[in-house]
C-alpha cells in the first residue's frame, strides 16, 4: 500500500475514514456491511474502492490488524496468549494460533521469543535525558492520517507537509505539534505503518478540524515520559525502556500508541530538537 497525501478527493476521505473505523473496532470482528452502513455505500462499493486505494480487500484488512494487534501485544506486554485471542476477537486459542501461524509463519509464543531476541541484539541502547511515570491528562487532538513508515529524521518534515498549512484553523488556540504510532514497523509491514499528525490542544478550544483532519478525544493514561534530544537518539531510547528501565522498575507496556511530541528548537541543527515521547503502561489491579 503506498503512502498517501492528504487530498480533497471525496473518495480517499471516505476510505481513510472506513479504515479508521476497522481500525477502531479490530477486537471486535466487525462486519463489512456494519462498515457499509457507517459510511452510506453498498458492500460492493466498499469493497471496489477499498481495495483501490489500499489494494487489499476490506475483510483482508481487518483479519491483519487483528493479527498484528496481537503481535503487537505479544511483544510489549505480559498478556498470556489465551487473553490476547479473545482481546483480539477470537473465541478460542486453537483458532487464534491457527490464523497467527497462517499469517506469521510460527506459533505465538515463537514470535514472542524470536521478537526480543532479535531487537536485543539490534538495536543500541541510549537513555534520554529525563524519563519519569506520571498520569497523562485528558486531551483533544485534531489529527490526519499516513500511511507508511517513514525514518524518523524526516518525520518533522512530514508532519510540516500535513499539518502546518492548517494550524491557521487553530488560531487563538495553544497547541502542541503531536504525531501519534499505532504500529511497530518491526511487526506492520512498512507500507501499511499508520502514524496520525497534528495537533494536541489545550484548553477549551473548539475550532473545527480543517478538511483531512479529525476530533480525537485521547482519555487519561499512566504513560512513562521520556525527553529526548535529537531525532537520532529516539530508537535508542525506546530500546532503553524496554530492555533496560523496564525490566528494572516492574512496569510493562500496555500496546497502547505512544504520543510524540516535537519541541522544535530555532536552530538548523537537528540535534537540538527535542521530543517527548509519552509511552502508555500497564495498569494491573
Amino acid at each position: 500500500m503506498a503512502a498517501y497525501e492528504t487530498s480533497l478527493s471525496t473518495g480517499l476521505h471516505a476510505m481513510r475514514a472506513a479504515e479508521i473505523w476497522l481500525h477502531e473496532r479490530s477486537g471486535d470482528s466487525p462486519s463489512i456491511r456494519d462498515l457499509a452502513n457507517y459510511l452510506g455505500y453498498s458492500e460492493a462499493q466498499i469493497r471496489r474502492n477499498f481495495n483501490r486505494f489500499f489494494g487489499i480487500s476490506p475483510g483482508r484488512y481487518r483479519d491483519s490488524l487483528r493479527l498484528e494487534r496481537a503481535a503487537l501485544l505479544l511483544c510489549r506486554t505480559p498478556m498470556q496468549v489465551l487473553d490476547i485471542a479473545i482481546s483480539c476477537g477470537y473465541r478460542s486459542h486453537a483458532i487464534f494460533t491457527r490464523a497467527f501461524h497462517g499469517y506469521f509463519g510460527v506459533s505465538p509464543s515463537d514470535y514472542r521469543r524470536r521478537f526480543h531476541d532479535r531487537l536485543r541484539k539490534a538495536i543500541p541502547r541510549r537513555a534520554p535525558e529525563t524519563l519519569t511515570v506520571e498520569m497523562r491528562k485528558e486531551a483533544c487532538c485534531f489529527l490526519t492520517r499516513h500511511y507508511g513508515d517513514v525514518p524518523m529524521k524526516e518525520q518533522p518534515s512530514l508532519w510540516r507537509h500535513y499539518a502546518q498549512r492548517w494550524q491557521h484553523h487553530l488560531k487563538g488556540c495553544e497547541v502542541e505539534r503531536t504525531w501519534i504510532y499505532h504500529d511497530d514497523p518491526n511487526i506492520t509491514p512498512a507500507g501499511r505503518v499508520r502514524i496520525d499528525f497534528g495537533f494536541k490542544v489545550e484548553g477549551n478550544c473548539m475550532a473545527p478540524p480543517a478538511i483531512g483532519f479529525r476530533q480525537v478525544l485521547l482519555s487519561s493514561q499512566r504513560q512513562v515520559k521520556m525527553c529526548v534530544a535529537g531525532r537520532e537518539n529516539v530508537a535508542g531510547a525506546v530500546a532503553y525502556l524496554l530492555y533496560e528501565w523496564l525490566p528494572t522498575h516492574n512496569e510493562w507496556l500496555s500496546g497502547e500508541p505512544v504520543m510524540v511530541t516535537w519541541w522544535e528548537n530555532s536552530s538548523p541543527h537537528a540535534a537540538l530538537e527535542k521530543f517527548e515521547l509519552g509511552v502508555p503502561l500497564l495498569t494491573i489491579h
